[in-house]
Order: structure tokens, then sequence, then C-alpha cells
């Protein structure tokens, strides 16, 4: 496992302003029912906290779709972009339905602890969700980053620290994996019905990520 914010993965060049660390996204944000069943998941990674940081309760969530910090103007984006923003992506998911979704288990992936979004009755809803949040915020003239050839839904459960290919490092990795094996298998059933855009900032010395709600936009008519 390596350390999430790592610096090619920061959003913030060096020496740029702090401002930079804030951009806009598309979040689903999750009900009490998978806050708990997160909660159960932090017991498991309590001992080891020393390589992982435990995301909290109230910075829980499912990545839809990020933007970057400037428009096509140039502009950073501030409270006239982000006014369009919310109505172009109430236009475009209009004809998305709310869909079910299952949430885990829970595993070790290269640099963070996560849980794997699966669809639960209709296999692309996800990606369809993705899809359009892509369309309203391009239709928004908000900058994307260049479409991956896979969307991977997921929600972490903690970032990586440390780098932990070093031996004396990698029994701990090991240990944590052995355990989210063990005691982290299991899985939460949640209804998606609505989804957030928010700003959100990135705080690579905390290892973590907040969020300022925005705007609450529900799927279907």
């Amino acid at each position: 496992m390596r350390a999430f914010m790592s610096a090619g993965r920061r959003w913030r060049a060096e020496g740029a302003p702090a401002e930079d660390s804030v951009r806009p996204h598309v979040l689903w944000l999750p009900p009490a029912e998978v806050i708990d069943y997160f909660r159960q998941v932090r017991e498991v990674l309590a001992p080891y906290e020393d390589i992982v940081a435990p995301v909290v309760d109230d910075d829980l969530h499912w990545t839809i779709q990020g933007a970057r910090s400037y428009d096509y103007a140039d502009e950073r984006v501030g409270p006239r972009q982000l006014k369009d923003t919310a109505e172009a992506l109430r236009i475009d998911l209009v004809e998305q339905e709310p869909f079910t979704i299952d949430i885990g288990p829970v595993a070790l992936s290269r640099s963070a602890v996560l849980a794997r979004v699966w669809p639960h009755d209709a296999p692309l809803d996800p990606l369809h969700l993705n899809l359009r949040v892509r369309a309203g915020l391009a239709n928004a003239g908000l900058v994307l980053p260049e479409a991956t050839e896979t969307f991977f839904p997921h929600m972490s459960a903690a970032y990586g620290k440390v780098d932990t290919h070093y031996l004396n490092q990698m029994d701990r990795a090991d240990a944590l994996a052995s355990a989210l094996l063990r005691r982290a298998r299991h899985h939460v059933t949640v209804r998606v019905k609505s989804v957030w855009l928010v700003m959100e900032t990135q705080h690579p010395d905390r290892h973590a990520y907040t969020f300022e709600r925005i705007q609450e936009l529900p799927l279907g008519r």
C-alpha cells in the first residue's frame, strides 16, 4: 500500500493558491444505515491508524464525478458557475430514476481501504448516473478530467498515510488486509434517490477530503 495523497495526486501545485485545493464535485452522501456500516469497518481499522486514516462520518461519500477548479473561460468556479451547474444537472438527472446499490465488502487497495459499490438490480445504473452527471457538468461549462476506460464506483473507508512497501511496514499492510478479509466481508443495501453538488477540499496534511454542500439534486421526475 502507498500513501494516497502523494505529490502526483495533489490538486494544488507547490506555491499555488490554497483555493486550488477546492474543486466542484457531485457526490452521493450516505444515509444512516451506511454510516453505521462504516462505523463497524472503523472498528477493524482502529489498530492500523499508523498506516491508514479512516474517513469520519461527516466526510463519507461516493464520488460520482469531479471537475477542475477553473471553467472553460479560465475563471475560478464560484457561485455563478455553481448555480448554472445545478440547473444543468437537474435537466440531465430527470431521466435517471432512483436505483438500489450494494456497498461492500471492504478490501485494501494499493493506496486506500475501499468498499465497492455494486448495482443491486440494474447493472448499468451507476455507469448511467456517472455519464448523466458528466453531461450536466460539461453543459454548465465546467472542465472535466479525461473519462477513464472504466468507471469504478466505490466508497473510501480510509486513505493510506505511508508507503508500506518497505520491509518494516509490509507486515502491517498484510495484517490489515487479513483483518478486512475476516471481519469486513458483509455489505449493506441502500436506495440512491439523490446526489449533491458540493465544493470539495483536499487536505493532504490530514489525509482527508471535506466538502461544503451546495445543492441536493433528486433523481427522476
